[in-house]
């Protein structure tokens, strides 16, 4: 049986992929990503130091290279949300999504390839960094970080909580209508909502703080280690959190695009 893919769906797909690809921003957000996180774990592999006795594992390594790659996986989920509100926002800017919709009617379709694409896109540069990551962080240290469950954890978290904030920062770039506007509802977000955590856990309802976009991100990509943290969920409950809020991101995308005109 051979699967073929319908005209229409192939057709809007392309055109999302054409935009991405004849972006030089989007090449140095991927390729700033992928060097990155290279050198971030070739430091890693040299200079490892693990936790106590009793925490021997990846997730509870301490010590500067462990504390410049937690920062740089942090930063590369950043990307990924930068990447897709840019990406969502210039797209009305320079009137290209309406161009588009000329030749994909169907705007459910035409947001479905956007959010597919920017998902895939971010998908494909994390995981190309984690492999290359690896290997080279292998070559420089050997068996000097254990390749345990946190170490494979934490890759699985990156790459799931970079999808996920692509299909985000898509929405809020489809919603806003901006790309400067979109970017600084992204990052501005990121600096409220651990404001948020404080006032939360101050009058006694830190609970609430677990369920927001950034701690789930960041009980997302930690592979356990905030398990006990009231503010954090646990990694899986976490990841579950992540992939709720960029489904109902792109729901209210959906709602916004289908009622207004391009």
């Amino acid at each position: 049986m051979i699967l073929t893919v319908p005209p229409v769906v192939a057709r809007a797909a392309n055109s999302e992929v054409r935009k991405v690809t004849s972006v030089r921003s989007n090449w140095l957000i991927g390729g700033g990503v992928i060097v990155a996180g290279v050198i971030a774990f070739v430091a890693l592999g040299t200079g490892f130091q693990p936790g106590d006795q009793h925490a021997q594992g990846f997730s509870s390594g301490s010590g500067w290279a462990a504390l410049l790659t937690t920062w740089v996986l942090v930063l590369t989920v950043a990307a990924a949300a930068t990447f897709g509100a840019l990406g969502a926002g210039t797209d009305f800017q320079s009137g290209s999504l309406a161009m588009s919709s000329l030749y994909t009617p169907d705007r459910t379709l035409l947001l479905g390839a956007k959010l597919a694409v920017a998902g895939a896109f971010s998908l494909g540069t994390v995981l190309l960094m984690e492999v290359l990551g690896g290997a080279a962080m292998r070559l420089a240290g050997g068996s000097r970080v254990p390749l345990d469950g946190g170490f494979f954890g934490v890759l699985i978290g990156v790459a799931l909580a970079a999808v996920c904030w692509a299909v985000i920062g898509t929405a809020i770039g489809v919603g806003l209508r901006s790309p400067t506007r979109a970017l600084a509802a992204v990052l501005g977000w990121a600096v409220l909502e651990p404001l948020i955590w404080i006032t939360a856990r101050a009058i006694g309802f830190g609970g609430l703080a677990a369920i927001l976009p950034v701690s789930s991100t960041v009980g997302a990509i930690s592979g356990g280690r905030y398990a006990k943290s009231a503010l954090i969920a646990p990694t899986p409950a976490a990841m579950a959190l992540l992939v709720l809020w960029s489904a109902a991101a792109g729901a209210a995308a959906w709602w916004m695009l289908t009622r207004r005109d391009l």
